[in-house]
C-alpha cells in the first residue's frame, strides 16, 4: 500500500531518457510500466509532449497522431480523447513553425493519418504542409468548427459512432476542469463537449438532438458548468435526471473526485500542473490508455484531496509526471499544500 509517508519512496524523478528508450512494441499503444515516479521533462512544452508520447506509443501499420495548437488549449481538449479512442497521441505545434521535437516524433511514429484539430488561425496550413512533406504517405486533414464549441462538436462527430450516447461536459473557456474531464472521456471513449459557463452552445445542442443520447458526465462545480447548463443538457437525454457531476472545491480537488469516481484501484496516476495547460493536455491519451487519472497539482505541493486520493489507492504503484520541475517541483507529492 501507498501511503503519504510512502511517497518519498516512489524512486525519485527519473531521467526524461527513460521514457526516450523506453520499450514499445507490439499495439500502438503500449502502456509503459511505470514503476516509481517517472518524468517526462522536455525542454518546452512541444518536446514535452514527445516524451510523453515516446513513453506509450510505439510505431505500427495503420497508426494515427493528432496534432493541435500548443498556444491555446481549447481544440486540444477536443483532440485527447479524440486521439486516445483511436489509440494514437496527441502531439502539439507552434503557429509560427512544426517544432523540431514534435518533427522527430512524427518520423518516428510514422503514422498512416495525422489529424490535425483546430482551424488556420490557431494550426496554420504551412504547418499543416510542413507535415505533409514530412510523411509523405500518410493522410493529413484538419477537423474545425466556426468556434471551439463547434469544434469539439465537429470532433465527436468525425471521430466518434453517430450514435455515440454518452459524453463528457466541461466549461470551455478554462482548461483546468475540462483537461481532466478529456481524459476522463479517453478512458471511457467518450467525447468531450465544451459549454459556456451560464448557457449551452447551439453547437452541442444540435450534436444532443442528432441522435439519442443517455449519460452526460458534467466535469466542474457549478461556477464552471452551471446548474441551468446542467438541467438543459438533461433535458435532451432520453434517461431521467442523467447528468452526473463530477467536482470539487477547486481544479485540483475537482481532478481529484474524478480520480476517486473513476479510477478507485489505478495502478498509474499521471500528474501535471494546473497552472498552465501544455503539459496536461498532452498527458491525456496517455492517461487513458493507461487507465490513469490525471491529478492536477499547483506546482510545489499537493492539495489535500489528491494526497489522500493517492494514499488511498493501494494498487498505486507508478506515477508520470509531465513537465519539468518548474512546472510540478521535486518532491511536490511528498509536500501537503
Amino acid at each position: 500500500m501507498l501511503t503519504k509517508r510512502h511517497f518519498a519512496g516512489l524512486a525519485g524523478a527519473v531521467a526524461a531518457a527513460v521514457l526516450a528508450t523506453a520499450p514499445a512494441a507490439g499495439a500502438v499503444s503500449t502502456p509503459f510500466v511505470y514503476s516509481g515516479t517517472v518524468r517526462a521533462d522536455g525542454p518546452d512544452r512541444y518536446a514535452t509532449a514527445a516524451l510523453v508520447s515516446r513513453g506509450s506509443f510505439a510505431p505500427s501499420p495503420g497508426s494515427t497522431v493528432f496534432l493541435a495548437s500548443g498556444e491555446s488549449f481549447a481544440d486540444a481538449l477536443a483532440a485527447g480523447p479524440a486521439a486516445a479512442h483511436l489509440d494514437g497521441p496527441l502531439l502539439l505545434t507552434a503557429a509560427g513553425g512544426l517544432p523540431a521535437a514534435t518533427r522527430a516524433e512524427l518520423a518516428r511514429l510514422a503514422p498512416a493519418s495525422v489529424h490535425v484539430v483546430g482551424g488556420s488561425d490557431r494550426v496554420p496550413e504551412a504547418v499543416v504542409d510542413a507535415v505533409r512533406a514530412l510523411l509523405p504517405s500518410a493522410t493529413v486533414d484538419r477537423t474545425a468548427g466556426a468556434d471551439r464549441y463547434a469544434t469539439a462538436v465537429a470532433v465527436a462527430q468525425r471521430f466518434f459512432p453517430t450514435g455515440q450516447v454518452s459524453f463528457v461536459l466541461a466549461r470551455g473557456d478554462a482548461f483546468p476542469d475540462a483537461v481532466t474531464g478529456a481524459a476522463l472521456a479517453g478512458w471511457r471513449g467518450e467525447p468531450l463537449l465544451l459549454t459556456a459557463p451560464e448557457r449551452l452552445p447551439e453547437a452541442v445542442t444540435t450534436w444532443l438532438s442528432a441522435a439519442e443520447r443517455t449519460r452526460a458526465t458534467v466535469v466542474g462545480g457549478p461556477e464552471s458548468v452551471s446548474a441551468t447548463v446542467a438541467a438543459r443538457t438533461d433535458l435532451f437525454l432520453t434517461a431521467p435526471q442523467a447528468v452526473t457531476r463530477l467536482s470539487g472545491a477547486d481544479r485540483y480537488a475537482t481532478s481529484a473526485a474524478v480520480a476517486r469516481a473513476a479510477h478507485p484501484r489505478s495502478t498509474v496516476a499521471v500528474v501535471a500542473t494546473g497552472r498552465t495547460f501544455p503539459d496536461a493536455l498532452a498527458a491525456v491519451p496517455v492517461a487513458a490508455v493507461n487507465g490513469a487519472p490525471l491529478l492536477l497539482v499547483p506546482g510545489n505541493c499537493s492539495p489535500a484531496a489528491t494526497g489522500d486520493y493517492l494514499a488511498g489507492n493501494g494498487a498505486l504503484r507508478g506515477v508520470l509526471v509531465a513537465g519539468d520541475s518548474s512546472a510540478v517541483a521535486d518532491g511536490a507529492l511528498e509536500r501537503a499544500c
